[in-house]
């Protein structure tokens, strides 16, 4: 049978999974323990590295314990932490809070390999948000001065989120329309009666309604672009996708 494979021919996208996940992970272990990697949890993981520091980040048990990550002040290349999620996820946020005011260093991030920018600082909190980054890395980046100025933190919390999928439909299969006009300028007219949810190609959803058959619903104020709208019709998940004008 044959198949599109144009984004504006597929015939069915899925949209998996979109609400976000938020985990804390806690660093533990032994006084004086060099932490090299680690799991939050089985979709996210990660790996460390000393820069041109001589050193791993290393876990000390003094209150309060956390590990504690060196900088080097003549490259600005310290310790780092890279996040890798599993395939099919992407990281959306991290932060992070310091164990004082002495040991807040610049600290920057960089998403899947590109390049370093600040993370936005908050007294003693490091954050970054909005992401779509499979990998992500954060880095003590302490430069100049006299001493080396170390990032201590006791946990860090990441947010994450399955990617929105689109699969190759067969121009075949029994189709079940759920929406009338995938062509959009105004409002979407709908086939079905459903609670549908309207999620953007970055997995958010932007609106949710209550609809009947033959009514529309007004999204006007939605940015030009392509939406998935989904629903449960039947007992049967049904997402068609649109094209707002």
């Amino acid at each position: 049978m044959k198949k599109i494979y144009s984004l504006f021919a597929v015939a069915m996208i899925s949209v998996a999974a979109i609400a976000q996940t938020t985990v804390t992970h806690t660093f533990t272990g032994g006084n004086a323990t060099e932490v090299k990697s680690g799991t939050v949890d089985a979709n996210v993981s990660y790996v460390t590295a000393t820069g041109a520091s001589a050193q791993f980040p290393t876990f000390y048990t003094a209150v309060p314990s956390a590990v504690r990550f060196y900088s080097d002040r003549n490259t600005g290349d310290g310790n780092s932490l890279t996040l890798t999620a599993v395939e099919g996820y992407e990281i959306t946020a991290l932060s992070f809070t310091s164990t004082g005011a002495t040991y807040t260093p610049v600290v920057t991030f960089s998403s899947d390999g590109g390049a370093f920018a600040a993370m936005t600082k908050t007294g003693e909190t490091f954050s970054v948000a909005d992401l779509s980054a499979t990998t992500l890395t954060f880095k003590n980046a302490h430069t100049g001065g006299t001493t080396n100025t170390q990032l201590r933190i006791p946990s860090f919390t990441v947010t994450y989120k399955a990617k929105v999928t689109m699969a190759v439909g067969d121009v075949n299969a029994k189709k079940v329309n759920l929406v009338k006009n995938t062509v959009v300028e105004s409002n979407i007219l709908f086939a079905a009666k459903a609670d549908v949810q309207i999620v953007n190609m970055n997995g958010q959803v932007v609106k949710s309604a209550s609809v009947n058959e033959n009514t529309s619903l007004d999204v006007a104020t939605l940015p030009k672009g392509i939406y998935v709208v989904t629903a449960n019709l039947n007992g049967k998940a049904v997402s068609q996708k649109i094209i707002k004008k």
